[in-house]
């Protein structure tokens, strides 16, 4: 299964707005605070195995999540996910906030579950300066778009807004996408042309201006280059992959082993291990 939009759906805009003032006084988490290159992710749980704000981390258990008190207090987002979804399989909801400027590191998720999972984002405050990606693909999520999200596949996210992202992030453990659903769609297997933000490729000149980081990069300046190679994938035509390959070449140009072991122990944490 690969990233594709389910629905456009149309959101009631005063209960929405109304949900979204009372959100603004939520405490918020930045438990995810390893996936982001600069800004800041805020994270909230509406649903969980326990119905605790103390449970901010996603984990393998039986049976179905239970409302915590801030998804009690968001009357209409509670009642969307109850009427766009079968809740019996939902594991987590989760309210999530990415501030402006914020990117995200490539990585892929739930490879700390045995569970197989289904995940469905819904957005409810954005804009198109605000871009997904999956591998080599980069899209936008629009307000009031249901999406599924394969996020087993390498991914990220990149704000050149000046304003907060605001999801509603649901996951599942069901066999399907279909079986979680609780209203019929037709299919749309793939992401609309619409969507997808045209991005010029790396010319050979682009690659070789990068790699010439080689010659200043060191631990005071890592982070603002890895920053600026995610923001490459975002406006030229690398993958989150490619992100972290310019990352290992600029290091080891650099002559710098330190440099080289903690971008590829990251690559490990993010792709394969944690």
């Amino acid at each position: 299964m690969r990233s594709h939009r389910i629905a456009a759906l149309t959101l009631d805009e005063e209960r929405l707005a109304a949900d979204l003032a009372v959100s603004e006084g939520f405490a918020y988490n930045d438990s995810y605070a390893d996936f982001v290159s600069t800004g800041l992710l805020r994270s909230t749980m509406l649903w969980n195995r326990s119905g605790s704000l103390e449970e901010d981390s996603l984990g393998d258990y039986e049976g179905s999540a239970r409302p915590t008190p801030h998804g009690e207090a968001l009357t209409y987002v509670s009642e969307l996910i109850g009427r766009l979804f079968h809740t019996r399989y939902l594991k987590y909801a989760r309210f999530m906030r990415l501030a402006g400027g914020s990117l995200y590191v490539p990585h892929r998720d739930f490879l700390e579950l045995k569970a197989d999972m289904v995940r469905v984002h819904l957005p409810l405050q954005t804009d198109d300066n605000v871009y997904a990606s999956e591998e080599n693909t980069v899209f936008r999520m629009r307000r009031g778009e249901l999406w599924c999200l394969d996020a087993t596949r390498t991914h990220s996210v990149g704000s050149f807004s000046d304003r907060d992202r605001v999801h509603i992030v649901c996951d599942f453990t069901a066999d399907s996408l279909r079986q979680v659903l609780a209203f019929d769609t037709p299919d749309e297997p793939d992401i609309p042309a619409g969507n997808i933000a045209e991005r010029p490729p790396l010319d050979d000149a682009g690659r070789k201006a990068l790699l010439g980081l080689a010659d200043v990069v060191d631990e005071h300046n890592y982070q603002e280059i890895q920053t600026l190679l995610i923001k490459q994938h975002f406006t030229t035509g690398i993958s989150g992959d490619d992100v972290f390959a310019l990352l290992k070449e600029i290091a080891a140009g650099s002559g710098r082993d330190d440099l080289l072991g903690r971008v590829t122990a990251h690559e490990e944490y993010c792709m394969v291990s944690r």
